[in-house]
């Protein structure tokens, strides 16, 4: 699927569109992100316009001695609702951030140190020991000459709504992270190897991702390690102790994602949940405000928008759909454009 995954859909590159001008001295870009320049620039005023939505409106001062140093760069990839860049400034700057943006950022510096100031405290990044900050908040950042950094962006609709189905219930408290994340700790192993998995499924152009197979999983997988590496205001509801309806609900949830593509009946995800039908239902009804036949439809409809959105060339709207279980195409079409705002074909397309 040639470009589809360098689609910076939420990143201003008006003004970029020609070739990126050329460091005197590159450094250090991870390889799978080599070939995928989304701007370049020697202005500071620019560099802040062309990453206002990266990290949110902002101004950057450059502190360098020598501030003809300045080269601001940017190179990222945007799976679906994983975007995973490297910034660069290439001289010493800070970095004040108004108001972030509310996608949720993992900041990690390549080499070096970073500073950063949120809500009172101070934080410092480096290789192993990421900045998880919270957002929606002013931020300050600042970092040298030396220390290019490492930005992974999860996009937040998708983030709450993946963390709503690991805890069995819609989420009643906004979800802030801790500050820092210790990646030399063992509970960081997950978050360094879906890093690790990501690099190396971009890096790979033979891989399944660049396929068009396996984007959601990997963001879910991605997802899924920050949630359970890095304490937040839901660490307890993911590792504690749990009441028996929202472990029956996690446990139907795990069923379901399980076995989303072949049929299955609400009488065998009850089962998995060990209550019964009517229970089950009782429990989707109170914690997930929808019923379990509802979400594993609009859970098939989620996996075939993505699925279509990655398509590669030659592959339809009924091969996806069947893929999902729908086989009544109309149907399938109007409840899909009622779900999401447009047609199966459109999101084909686009």
């Amino acid at each position: 699927m040639p470009g589809r995954l360098t689609r910076l859909h939420r990143i201003n590159t008006v003004g970029t569109e020609g070739q990126p001008r050329p460091r005197l001295k590159p450094r250090g870009i991870p390889p799978a992100l080599a070939s995928r320049p989304v701007y370049s620039t020697d202005q500071p005023a620019e560099a802040a316009r062309f990453g206002r939505d990266l990290l949110g409106p902002h101004s950057i001062r450059v502190t360098d001695r020598d501030q003809s140093q300045f080269q601001a760069s940017l190179h990222a990839v945007l799976l679906r609702d994983v975007t995973l860049g490297y910034l660069d400034f290439g001289a010493d700057v800070e970095v004040a951030v108004r108001q972030l943006t509310e996608d949720q950022l993992v900041i990690v510096p390549a080499v070096g140190t970073c500073t950063i100031e949120q809500a009172g405290t101070t934080a410092i990044g480096s290789p192993v020991r990421a900045i998880v900050p919270a957002s929606n908040e002013p931020m300050i950042l600042r970092f040298d000459a030396t220390s290019p950094l490492v930005v992974l962006r999860v996009q937040r609709a998708a983030l709450d709504v993946h963390l709503s189905r690991l805890v069995g219930h819609l989420l009643n408290q906004p979800l802030r992270f801790d500050l820092e994340l210790d990646l030399s700790v063992g509970s960081a192993s997950r978050w360094n190897f879906a890093v690790q998995m990501l690099h190396a499924e971009l890096f790979d152009e033979t891989s399944l991702l660049h396929s068009g197979v396996g984007v959601g999983q990997l963001e879910e997988f991605v997802m899924s390690a920050l949630l359970y590496s890095q304490r937040s205001t839901y660490s307890e509801q993911l590792t504690g102790s749990v009441s028996a309806e929202r472990r029956a609900v996690r446990l139907a949830v795990e069923f379901i994602e399980g076995n989303l593509a072949r049929p299955m009946s609400v009488g065998e995800v009850a089962a998995a949940a060990g209550v019964s039908v009517r229970t089950l239902q009782a429990f989707f009804a109170d914690d997930l405000q929808q019923t379990p036949s509802a979400f594993i439809r609009n859970r098939r409809l989620e996996r075939v928008r993505a699925d279509l959105a990655d398509a590669p060339a030659g592959m339809t709207v009924t091969q996806v759909a069947n893929r999902w279980g729908f086989t009544h195409l109309g149907r399938f079409s109007r409840t899909y454009s009622q779900r999401f705002g447009e047609s199966p074909s459109q999101t084909l397309r686009s």
